[in-house]
């Protein structure tokens, strides 16, 4: 069965030879709500979200073989797991979670884990965060909550996000990725990764 032709949002500009970075997502909401903000010609950004509750590690991997599967794809697209540490490093859970780290290597698929979740992303925009202490996803929300026009876990409207802030969102996250392991110990969030990515392209832009 042929492949279907690839998404490329021809009504937001992006031209024909774009490439892809395809990022699976074991949340419903936030990860897509964030990165459609980001308008790009020469990049597509697809962001293939959690249903119905599959968003185990295995689950989102999965989608990402099946959008291989299921559109055409050219040599410089990216497929990317956008993944949290929190409950899947657990003792019930942390052999999966290798499992699917290990794969993500022998395909090719490149991961942006978040220790303890993609919320310390966001607030990095915001303000710097010390990577000391342990930190809890619930602590993190809170912070966010705090700020002015709030958050809650189907967007990130509420964010007040501009190149200015992700450049130091960047920054501040580069300077917190001092744990090399796979599995981080230590407070830190790889999506900074996707972003040079886009940068690299010469794609960055923000509606």
């Amino acid at each position: 069965m042929p492949r279907k032709t690839r998404p490329l949002d021809r009504d937001r500009g992006v031209v024909r030879d774009a490439s892809l970075i395809v990022i699976a997502s074991e949340d419903e909401y936030v990860v897509r709500d964030y990165f459609s903000r980001f308008a790009t010609r020469r990049v597509q950004v697809v962001v293939i979200p959690t249903e119905d509750g599959r968003s185990a590690p295995a689950d989102v991997i999965a989608r990402l073989d099946g959008f291989r599967e299921e559109f055409e794809i050219k040599e410089d697209d990216q497929f990317w797991l956008c993944i949290d540490k929190d409950h899947w490093a657990e003792s019930g859970h942390i052999a999966n979670l290798v499992e699917v780290l290990q794969q993500c290597k022998q395909k090719g698929y490149q991961v942006a884990i978040s220790n303890p979740c993609f919320e310390l992303w966001l607030l990095l925009h915001i303000e710097d965060v010390d990577p000391t202490p342990p930190l809890t996803c619930r602590q993190i929300v809170t912070r966010l909550k705090e700020l002015p026009g709030g958050y809650n876990k189907k967007d990130c409207a509420g964010l007040d996000l501009d190149v200015a802030k992700l450049t130091r969102a960047v920054e501040r996250a580069r300077l917190i990725d001092t744990d090399e392991r796979a599995i981080p110990e230590r407070p830190l969030t790889r999506v900074y990764q996707i972003i040079d990515a886009l940068q690299a392209k010469d794609a960055i832009d923000l509606s």
